[in-house]
């Protein structure tokens, strides 16, 4: 049986870690938006408030400088809880600031409210609506005693010309309004964290399909095929030549369903488990593949945000895939470290390297449309800088760089 609290335990859904970053983007260029149309608004205004012709200008203006400046810092770099917070309370307070600044009857700035109380909806959820939403209220209702308490107004005030209703109106409104919005805002989460379950749960069982049933009739193949051609090495030798490359060819696929599984298993890796990851990965790729396979790093711990330590198993996963798959490499180092101020990623093998030979920047990868689509995508995703060396039968260097700027953002 559900009751309000269960209700409202479950709708305290705050942004997943891998959205965090999207949604504070989505919500400095509503910010701006939001800001842009004020100013509109107060152009049309024809009878403003003596004292907030200029101060409203120069307020908006600021308002906008600042908002502009978030928007621009978000897309060069990863935030934490704490940059979240701390936007927060500048919302609120530029919120207060212009509405107790600007007294004009047709001024938009009331919105500047609502849109903290949304922006808290969509960051933490429910709860965090609400005390948004209650502490706009108080704060309102300060700013007008304050102002109705200043000399010129005071005579007003002990006539019994505070307006309460004037204030209490809005206040319900927001706290109405921070109840829907944190409620719908957590429906929404909770909805697709379920659907993300389920996709995951599906993937799930597709790979234990795989291992309990491709992949272990594959093997089940390659052994009866080494049989055979064992049998038939005396006797028939075109014929246990046939036998195999027939057996290579299942041994290729089931390495080809064993890194299929991995990369669709979720992958939520946190720091403290990305260098474990990735000496795993060589360890199995030397096991499974024979290519002689090493890790270094001289790294005791990692200071990047989950989503880059995914993203960079991913991009090592995916050049392991692609050194057994094309470069004929007999032997393969995967380095991580933290040289000269940046975070770098480096796979080196001896293989027949790619079909250019030189050292070429992502951008000159991108114009000559060369280099490994996916690990390009995947190292533009976190604002990292690919480059690759190559020598044509003389091996192939890849090096994934992230600036110091990623650490500690969380």
């Amino acid at each position: 049986m559900s009751g309000p609290q269960p209700l409202l335990e479950k709708l305290r859904v705050p942004a997943a870690r891998g959205e965090s970053q999207r949604l504070e983007a989505a919500l400095a260029a509503a910010r701006v938006f939001v800001i842009l149309s004020s100013l509109v608004v107060h152009s049309l205004d024809t009878q403003p408030a003596p004292r907030s012709e200029t101060s409203g200008w120069i307020l908006l203006i600021t308002y906008l400088a600042q908002s502009i400046a978030i928007l621009i810092l978000l897309r060069g770099r990863e935030v934490g809880p704490r940059f979240s917070r701390v936007v927060h309370g500048l919302d609120m307070f530029w919120a207060l600031v212009l509405t107790s600044t600007i007294q004009s009857a047709s001024h938009p700035f009331f919105l500047f409210f609502v849109f903290v109380v949304f922006a808290a909806a969509y960051r933490w959820g429910l709860r965090a609506a609400l005390w948004s939403a209650a502490a706009a209220a108080l704060l309102l209702l300060m700013e007008k005693l304050l102002i109705s308490a200043r000399p010129q107004d005071f005579g007003s005030l002990v006539a019994g010309g505070f307006d309460l209703q004037g204030v209490l109106i809005p206040a319900a409104y927001l706290v109405v309004t921070g109840f829907l919005l944190g409620y719908l805002a957590g429906v929404e989460k909770e909805l697709r964290a379920e659907s993300t379950q389920a996709k995951a749960m599906d993937r799930a069982l597709v790979a234990r399909e795989l291992h309990d049933g491709a992949i272990q009739a594959l093997i089940g193949m390659e052994v009866q095929v080494d049989v055979l051609r064992r049998q038939a090495a005396d006797q028939d030798a075109p014929m246990a030549g046939e036998l195999a490359r027939i057996q290579d060819l299942l041994r290729q696929e089931v390495l080809n369903l064993r890194e299929l599984m991995q990369q669709m298993k979720p992958l939520d890796l946190s720091p403290q488990h990305l260098l474990d990851f990735l000496a795993e990965s060589v360890d199995r790729f030397w096991r499974e593949t024979g290519i002689t396979a090493s890790f270094v790093s001289e790294l005791r711990e990692v200071n990047l945000p989950p989503r880059v330590c995914q993203e960079l198993a991913r991009i090592a996963q995916e050049a392991l895939v692609n050194v057994r798959k094309h470069s004929g490499a007999r032997n393969v180092v995967v380095r991580f470290g933290a040289p000269n101020g940046s975070w770098k990623l480096v796979i080196d093998d001896d293989g027949r390297g790619f079909d250019f030979a030189g050292r070429y920047s992502q951008a000159e990868l991108d114009a000559a449309r060369k280099g490994p689509v996916i690990i390009k995508e995947r190292v533009r995703s976190v604002g990292g800088e690919l480059t690759i060396e190559s020598a044509t039968g003389r091996g192939a260097r890849l090096e994934i760089t992230l600036p110091r700027s990623h650490a500690g953002k969380n």
